[in-house]
């Protein structure tokens, strides 16, 4: 477990240091880029200055060495339009994102995996025609727009839940039922199609013929159809990490997506920057624990990629 613990890793670094060169190239693909953060009216002293507080003036190789220390040691700079250091600003909205996201994630696993699996074991029935049904609906309605009528009808009509803010436990529940639909429409439907999968193989019939209890036998198959709902999972819960714009903007939540639309209207460009690093260390890192609990769920993952590895092992040494 140490060796495929180590490899999977190294294989997020990579893959996080490929992203983060990607985006420090990409923002200086679209030309002058002190240019393009001056005001319109700016003069050629001011985008001067600018060229020079960002550094743009230095060898390109240069700037990309201080833009990887910087990230190594939390250091993203200093955004123009708060006059704060970018970590400042990032971390705790990070936090407010964490918080409305995990909430957003805790119902849809919980409903997901609840609906998906009555669905999957009572396939055919009413029941399973209506999880089928609101799945669709769940994966069809843009969030904005769940997020409307969410605060049409339980704030406005009913006063029930505030409309808006971050006071309280109240304000998160209307943000994070908006968030879950999609995601807890996706959990769904793929949890009934692996169910259903399980259900008819020669294991789960022979051990309903052993007279294996109904909860026994319920384990047993959420166990083996767990694997792809992980994966899913875990790419859903990076995917509201990173795509909390809309529903934060709408119910004026503080948190990185809020500030992201703050930072893109000011032109921030380390605000900008640091905010994308930031995410993609969040959702590398969510991909790192998905693959950790392959190996904790299914231990036959652990033994191919064992296998897999002493044979391109072995292969390099006979070559030598």
């Amino acid at each position: 477990m140490t060796r495929y613990t180590l490899s999977r890793l190294l294989q997020g670094l990579v893959a996080m240091w490929v992203i983060v060169t990607i985006v420090f190239f990409l923002a200086r693909l679209g030309g002058d880029a002190a240019a393009l953060l001056a005001p319109a009216d700016a003069t050629p002293e001011q985008i001067a200055a600018i060229r020079v507080s960002y550094g743009f003036d230095q060898p390109l190789y240069l700037q990309y060495v201080d833009y990887l220390r910087g990230i190594a040691t939390l250091d993203f700079g200093q955004s123009v339009s708060y006059r704060q250091p970018v970590v400042d600003l990032v971390m705790p909205a990070m936090v407010n994102t964490a918080r409305l996201a995990l909430a957003a994630f805790a119902i849809a696993l919980v409903l997901g995996v609840t609906f998906g699996a009555i669905a999957g074991v009572r396939a055919g029935t009413r029941y399973d025609q209506a999880v089928r049904g609101l799945s669709v609906l769940g994966q069809s309605v843009p969030p904005f727009w769940l997020g409307m009528l969410l605060v049409l009808l339980f704030s406005i009509n009913l006063g029930w839940l505030p409309a808006f803010g971050s006071e309280g436990f109240t304000s998160l529940i209307l943000p994070a039922c908006a968030l879950a639909a999609f995601p807890l429409a996706s959990i769904a439907r793929l949890t009934r199609s692996s169910v259903l999968e399980i259900v008819a193989r020669d294991q789960t019939l022979f051990e309903r013929s052993k007279g294996v209890g109904p909860a026994t036998l319920m384990s047993h198959i959420l166990r083996n159809a767990s694997l792809p709902v992980v994966t899913l999972a875990g790419i859903q819960l990076g995917a509201m990490f990173s795509g909390t714009i809309v529903v934060e903007n709408l119910f004026a939540w503080p948190g990185v997506g809020q500030l992201a639309i703050q930072g893109i209207q000011a032109r921030d460009f380390a605000l900008i920057q640091g905010i994308v690093v930031v995410n993609t260390f969040v959702f590398v890192a969510l991909l790192f624990v998905v693959d950790l609990s392959y190996g904790w769920l299914d231990p036959r993952v652990r033994a191919i990629k064992t296998a897999v590895k002493s044979r391109v092992e072995a292969t390099v040494e006979a070559a030598a």
